[in-house]
């Protein structure tokens, strides 16, 4: 069975429609006569129950598959028929996983797939992008007035990752009132400003309307008349899109790769200029004088994006060449995001560190029986490096690219 054809719903922030969008993209299809479903991967934070009655339909599991349900002639595939209202707490790894499940074991009988994805522009996109390369139209990119600089970020992100964007909408774009005022509350619109920087395909603006509001409260989404203009355009630009190459996929690899380079060398020049080593491992107990040999695969473990070694020697951490495997004796197996994260020194607004990622089963240390002592000197010296504001400074627009 043949994957339907993709179509990525982006925000920079949550609160901008992207939602609202996306099932009204779907409904839109749907009454043009094309089949179309939704595929909701806000798995942390899911509210397309507020726009459709999720009670029409129930998503159906046999075995190893998953059978969307069926809610007003559109398949539905969300979280929230499995957890209801509740928030879901997910590692990356895991929100990969479900990715994968979702489009690749769901019995999809759509052509159109509309995915209202979460909010940023960080690993989630992504992993969708990359689960979806071979049948991803593009993406659409919602906007409020006041989020101008997100949006310029995302549009800059496709164009580094060479992922299609279709268009841009911009929502909210002014709120208008009973009797016809406008009143620009996030700002002045800004989204003829982003076609003149960027060229891209303007869709059209939203107002932000009491009668729209009262419309989804009644589960009732769907613009109607010269509402509906930017939904419009942007279904005659689907319809009629083909399905690029995957050649973004190889691009995507390079781009992360490019900056999680930088930020290993960063970090290491941080370390030895900031650090005093010999101290560091006596408090420690790690001795050095052996190779640490890092791996960073992509975000669900696919592939090598590069590799390291490293070992302590007169003082310094210091870059080794042509080590062999015999000469390795602690090897570890991370995640861009993840140790992005873990030099950044918080997640998700708590702290975290690569000794965090190492309890959480999210980073792979192997070797020879010194692997403990090796992320005890590695955590104690990203907290010394994250309390130089100088350092962080520089590396933090670093972990930005990788993170989103």
């Amino acid at each position: 069975m043949s994957k339907p054809k993709a179509v990525m719903v982006l925000g920079g922030k949550g609160g901008v429609g992207k939602t609202f969008i996306s099932v009204n993209l779907a409904l839109h299809l749907r009454d043009s006569g094309k089949t179309v479903g939704i595929l909701d991967t806000d798995f942390g934070a899911s509210n397309i129950g507020h726009f459709i009655d999720l009670s029409k339909g129930s998503m159906d599991f046999e075995q190893d598959r998953f059978k969307p349900a069926n809610v007003d002639g559109i398949e539905v595939f969300s979280i929230s028929f499995i957890v209801g209202d509740k928030t879901v707490s997910m590692q990356g790894a895991q929100y990969a996983e479900l990715i994968r499940d979702a489009v690749n074991n769901t019995e999809w009988t759509c052509e159109y797939l509309i995915v209202d994805c979460p909010p940023g522009f960080g690993d989630e996109v992504r992993t969708s992008a990359k689960v979806l390369s071979d049948s991803l139209l593009g993406s659409i990119i919602v906007m409020i007035p006041a989020h101008y600089l997100d949006a310029k970020r995302a549009i800059e992100l496709h164009r580094d990752l060479g992922i299609p964007l279709l268009g841009v909408i911009e929502n909210m774009s002014y709120f208008e009132c009973e009797h016809g005022g406008r009143y620009p509350i996030f700002g002045e619109s800004m989204i003829d400003k982003l076609v003149e920087e960027y060229g891209v395909t303007a869709f059209g603006k939203i107002p932000l309307r009491m009668d729209i509001r009262e419309k989804v409260n009644k589960k009732e989404p769907k613009l109607e008349g010269d509402l509906a203009e930017p939904i419009l355009r942007a279904v005659d630009v689907i319809v009629n899109a083909k399905p690029r190459k995957p050649s973004f996929l190889e691009k995507m690899k390079k781009y992360v790769k490019k900056w999680v380079d930088k930020l290993v060398v960063e970090a290491i020049l941080a370390i030895n200029k900031e650090i005093d080593i010999k101290g560091l491992q006596d408090a420690t107990g790690y001795k050095g004088g052996s190779i640490i040999r890092l791996n960073i695969y992509d975000d669900d473990y696919d592939s090598l994006l590069t590799q390291g070694d490293f070992m302590i020697h007169e003082g310094k951490l210091v870059a080794v060449d042509g080590a062999g495997y015999d000469d390795v004796d602690v090897v570890i197996d991370v995640t861009p995001s993840v140790l992005a994260h873990a030099i950044l020194g918080e997640r998700n607004g708590k702290p975290y560190s690569l000794e965090d990622a190492y309890r959480l089963g999210e980073v792979r240390v192997w070797g020879r029986g010194r692997q403990a002592q090796a992320i005890h000197f590695l955590k104690y010296a990203w907290n010394i490096i994250r309390s130089r504001e100088d350092v962080m400074n520089k590396i933090a627009p670093v972990i930005a690219k990788i993170v989103g």
